[in-house]
């Protein structure tokens, strides 16, 4: 581990929300590493490693020539992030992405790092809209990608001993448009499905408390301070976008969850964005 203020810092897969990180992160001081298949496009202020954990984290006899190499950057590190993406939105694609890369990640690693934290999902959470779930709430995924997620977080608490679980919902924010593009189109949605967001910005800001503060929480539901139905949420974007409000889907019944942000709002301190209204609005203004 690191002996002075600047930590070593790993970032494994290292996609959109890793390199904002890891930007944040050598702005004061730190050292990082991003890892991920192809490097070419992280920024010079990393260093860099090329290597593909889901093959490193397959079955032996698929792995092949793909087996584990040493490297002593992979030692002695204060955090890892582990932030990664499947490559198709099927259930093998996240057992490839998640659990294959969870595995290969315990497996190139040189030593147990200070601190692992795992960016889950709260697909790994049941619907209920009758009740808040807080980070008490036991996990009963549906069948599919919620199943391999909450199977990757049990792997990953087996395989680190010191871990943090963060599970964000509906991430949006710049180059995150799907929502607002939706409503644009006049997709209709279920009016009365309960949704929770968080904001690409803030979702960054509170893995960056979790690298670096000395005893961070096991587990976050990472979703701002207001849960809300998608008829206020598809509304609010069609009155800022000057289109009609989308219709809602017939015979769809109340759905969803209502998740509380209590525990990932002190984590963060403030919101940048602390309800759907803030962040659409910024987004809103930055395209007119």
């Amino acid at each position: 581990m690191s002996t002075t203020n600047g930590r070593r810092i790993l970032l494994a897969g290292c996609g959109d929300l890793g390199t904002r990180l890891g930007l944040r992160l050598v702005a004061q001081g730190h050292e990082v590493i991003g890892l991920r298949r192809r490097v070419a496009e992280l920024p010079d202020a990393f260093e860099t490693i090329a290597m593909d954990l889901t093959r490193n984290g397959a079955p032996a006899a698929s792995r092949a020539d793909h087996s584990a190499r040493s490297d002593s950057r992979l030692a002695d590190l204060d955090a890892v992030i582990v932030t990664l993406t499947p490559d198709e939105s099927t259930r093998a694609g996240y057992e490839r992405s998640y659990l294959c890369g969870v595995r290969g990640l315990a497996r190139v690693l040189e030593s147990q790092p200070g601190r692992v934290v795992l960016v889950s999902s709260t697909r790994v959470l049941a619907e209920d809209p009758t009740r808040v779930i807080t980070e008490d709430a036991p996990i009963a995924p549906g069948p599919g990608p919620g199943e391999v997620l909450a199977a990757a977080e049990s792997e990953a608490a087996e395989l680190f001993d010191h871990l943090t679980i963060v599970r964000p919902a509906g991430i949006y924010g710049p180059g995150r448009t799907r929502l607002i593009d939706s409503v644009r189109r006049g997709q209709q949605f279920n009016h009365q499905r309960w949704t929770n967001r968080v904001h690409r910005d803030d979702l960054v800001h509170g893995l960056e408390r979790l690298a670096l503060d000395s005893k961070p929480p096991d587990l976050v539901h990472a979703v701002d301070s207001l849960p809300a139905q998608m008829g206020e949420v598809a509304a609010f974007i069609a009155d800022r976008l000057g289109v009609p409000v989308p219709g809602h889907v017939e015979d769809e019944k109340p759905g969803g969850k209502r998740i509380d942000g209590t525990r990932f709002g002190s984590l963060v301190g403030e919101l940048k964005f602390p309800t759907y209204r803030d962040g659409f609005a910024s987004m809103l203004m930055d395209r007119s």
